[in-house]
């Protein structure tokens, strides 16, 4: 493919380093879609998310997960094992020149990677970082376990869901909350 031929969109140029997961990948997806260049950052066997079937041919394989196929489409990926110098040496590098990171490790794992805003913005000062958490980076709740149903609840979704006389149902198969948090990152 020449210049000419080459995809444009409102994102085209821009660089993102994608550290999420599950359903908050399509937050990378959507940037993607929008032409920027997203490099999806695996841990060592790969995204959990490349568990979660249908999968095709019915067979259950992490490469051929339907799910990590449509939130991950147009993403470049590399693995990189985080919890080790050589892989945090890596992501600084690759920070060098991104515009933006997005991440959806629990609060305060960045920081404990030795990998928070603090450092990255020292490597590149205009980077944006974009954590994604059920109940923010710090705060009261920040270290609360959560599910798809308790983050509604939070929230008051699920308020309006089922019937007044039994408990809030849940709203699909795909945690909602969470790719309504990545389609709002």
């Amino acid at each position: 493919m020449n210049d000419a031929e080459a995809p444009t969109g409102a994102l085209t140029g821009c660089r993102v380093l994608d550290l999420t997961e599950g359903p908050l990948s399509l937050c990378g997806k959507l940037l993607a879609d929008f032409g920027a260049d997203v490099i999806k950052i695996e841990p060592p066997g790969g995204d959990e998310s490349r568990r979660i079937g249908p999968f095709h041919g019915d067979d259950p394989q992490p490469e051929k997960s339907l799910f990590w196929w449509a939130y991950n489409v147009n993403k470049r990926g590399i693995t990189l094992d985080l919890d080790q110098a050589e892989g945090g040496r890596i992501l600084t590098q690759l920070v060098r020149s991104a515009d933006f990171v997005i991440e959806s490790f629990r609060p305060g794992r960045l920081q404990e990677l030795g990998l928070d805003y603090e450092a990255l913005a020292a490597v590149n000062p205009r980077l944006i970082l974009m954590s994604i958490s059920p109940f923010g980076q710090d705060g009261p709740k920040s270290q609360n376990p959560w599910s798809d149903l308790t983050a509604w609840a939070s929230c008051g979704a699920a308020y309006i869901t089922g019937d007044r006389d039994r408990s809030p149902v849940c709203m699909g198969f795909i945690p909602q909350i969470s790719a309504q948090a990545a389609s709002d990152a």
